[in-house]
């Protein structure tokens, strides 16, 4: 059963190319939207390149200012690139959107059905074993991490690679010396936030364990409030569900220091590696191994790749809860029915495993 199923997995899982593979097959329910998505993803490959040509324009306007340019075109002309760059970005991320809401909003539907339909065609006995609360949380709290998957978190992370791709190749043809810097320095924060973020998934995966303790008491309590009031059970239920709060607040706070602490980290040491690396940009331009203009379009590559890569720790992260997210939906559609819904037909949970 699915409490079974917990208890023997409350360590969390690493994500492994098996589990992948089968957190892949909740796609089944995108399948009739998949041309929106890969158009969807298309357009997302777009609208990232535009960014990162949005990004040397200014720099190539200092440039020209200065009469240093390798390109012969006038401020006037490059301010009409500049607008026609912000239109292209503004059409593309519009189109983008509107086809991730199509797969996001019609796939997660059919897994809202799939998901009904399979509890009232399984036995009492399974309800039996299994907590209200808990069907409850699977069909809305998971299922929600699953929208925010498909129509944000995807899209972002994908969009967060290409940034950082594409930055690191540009830097590394345009200034190779001070890309080498920053090839030096950034994969050590990385590593570091790495170790950080891991212990902070930790104390999230508890918070989460424990808040959804504190909403397993709350609805035990309120369905089957005759039974407490009959036995006067008032005060014992108190004090239970009074416990389960005080270790969720113990939970947090531990969680909430260790935010704190990374955010010091970040601001401390990434930002002092992104000035250490301006400091080094301005000391070529004063011995005219690069231009003004190469310098801020280093700076500013520079920080589109530290936000990628701070992005990406964030996006990764959320991933794995919608990968946790469509394990334990698929727990529920793996339970054996005991009827069909649909005549003629498997539930969709049988043909989902079946994939």
């Amino acid at each position: 059963t699915i409490n079974e199923q917990e208890q023997n997995g409350t360590e969390s899982k690493k994500l492994s190319a098996e589990r992948m593979r089968e957190a892949l097959k909740i796609f089944v329910f995108i399948r009739p939207y998949r041309w929106s998505l890969i158009f969807g993803l298309v357009l997302l490959f777009i609208s990232s390149s535009v960014f990162m040509v949005f990004l040397k324009l200014p720099g190539e306007m200092v440039d020209i200012a200065l009469g240093k340019s390798e390109y012969e075109i006038s401020l006037n002309q490059l301010g009409l690139i500049l607008l026609a760059v912000l239109v292209a970005q503004g059409v593309v991320s519009y189109y983008r959107g509107k086809l991730f809401a199509v797969v996001s909003e019609k796939g997660i539907a059919s897994v809202r059905k799939a998901l009904y339909e399979k509890l009232i065609t399984l036995p009492i006995l399974f309800f039996e074993k299994t907590r209200t609360g808990e069907l409850i949380s699977r069909i809305t709290a998971d299922v929600e991490k699953l929208y925010n998957a498909f129509s944000i978190t995807l899209a972002e992370f994908l969009r967060q690679v290409i940034i950082l791709i594409v930055g690191v190749v540009f830097l590394a043809i345009s200034s190779p010396k001070l890309s080498l810097i920053m090839l030096a320095t950034f994969p050590v924060i990385v590593i570091s936030a790495m170790f950080f973020g891991r212990y902070i998934r930790k104390l999230s995966k508890q918070r989460q364990e424990e808040l959804a303790g504190t909403n397993i008491i709350l609805n035990e309590t309120m369905m089957s409030i005759h039974v407490v009031k009959a036995f006067t059970n008032e005060i014992f239920e108190r004090m239970r569900y009074g416990k389960s709060i005080d270790n969720t607040v113990s939970v947090s706070l531990s969680f909430a220091g260790a935010r704190a602490l990374f955010a010091a980290f970040i601001i401390t040491v990434l930002f002092g590696a992104l000035f250490f690396i301006i400091w080094m940009g301005a000391k070529m331009v004063a011995d005219n191994e690069i231009t003004p203009g190469q310098w801020i379009n280093f700076i500013m590559y520079t920080a589109a790749i530290g936000g990628a890569i701070a992005g990406l720790g964030n996006f990764y992260t959320e991933l794995l809860g919608a990968i946790g997210a469509t394990e334990r939906g698929r727990e529920i559609l793996a339970e054996k029915s005991e009827v069909v819904a649909t005549e003629n037909q498997p539930a969709k949970g049988e043909k989902l495993l079946g994939e």
